[in-house]
């Protein structure tokens, strides 16, 4: 197996991403996350922890597990972790396309703006997918082109800038989503003119059965 994949929105950007990036998404984030149904003893699998910005909205009954390819990433949300004691969490360093974990591993995947970073977008989510429980459930918040063919056109007209910071702005949710064993549950965009989704999917319950 390769090295992960890391972009430099993980190595150039880290030191910055809470107070820049993170900002900006994570109350949304955050408010996804409080939304779904977890029980006690439910296993969680974060694909792209980076900072661990999220990692306080989940309760401290389930079980967490954090991966991400960047080790500067990973050093701050171990430091959150250390900082407010929680051994729920588990921190590791990993690819989002190579995930390394048995089939079936997982009652919740989540994963915040990571598809659109990795080369290779579907075989990110058939990874998710693979260790998901049936009946579990896929989460991701991501920004997507659109579906319009005019206002796909725009976006492909920035994306060789785009790229050189580590991002595509060419990727369709229906590039993600089809074919794979999942029933969409959810699929709304933040707000009326924002290009950013929340997909919630829930495992087909004989897929990898």
């Amino acid at each position: 197996m390769g090295e992960p994949h890391e972009s430099r929105i993980y190595s150039d950007f880290a030191r910055f991403y809470d107070s820049v990036f993170g900002r900006v998404f994570v109350d949304h984030e955050h408010e996804v996350i409080e939304s779904l149904n977890f029980r006690p003893g439910h296993r969680v699998l974060e694909v792209g922890v980076g900072t661990g910005i999220t990692l306080d909205a989940y309760p401290p009954y389930v079980h967490i597990v954090g991966i991400d390819p960047s080790a500067d990433m990973l050093a701050q949300a171990a430091a959150k972790a250390r900082e407010n004691d929680w051994g729920h969490i588990e921190l590791r360093q990993g690819d989002a396309q190579n995930l390394d974990f048995p089939d079936n591993s997982f009652d919740f995947i989540t994963s915040f703006h990571v598809m659109t970073v990795v080369p290779d977008p579907v075989r990110k989510m058939k990874e998710m997918v693979r260790v998901c429980k049936p009946g579990g459930k896929i989460v991701v918040i991501n920004h997507f082109s659109s579906p319009h063919p005019v206002l796909y056109a725009l976006n492909t007209m920035i994306n060789p800038i785009t790229k050189h910071l580590g991002w595509t702005t060419r990727l369709r949710v229906s590039d993600v989503l089809n074919g794979q064993p999942i029933k969409l549950e959810r699929n709304d965009r933040v707000s009326t003119f924002s290009v950013h989704h929340v997909i919630v999917a829930r495992k087909e319950d004989s897929a990898g059965a």
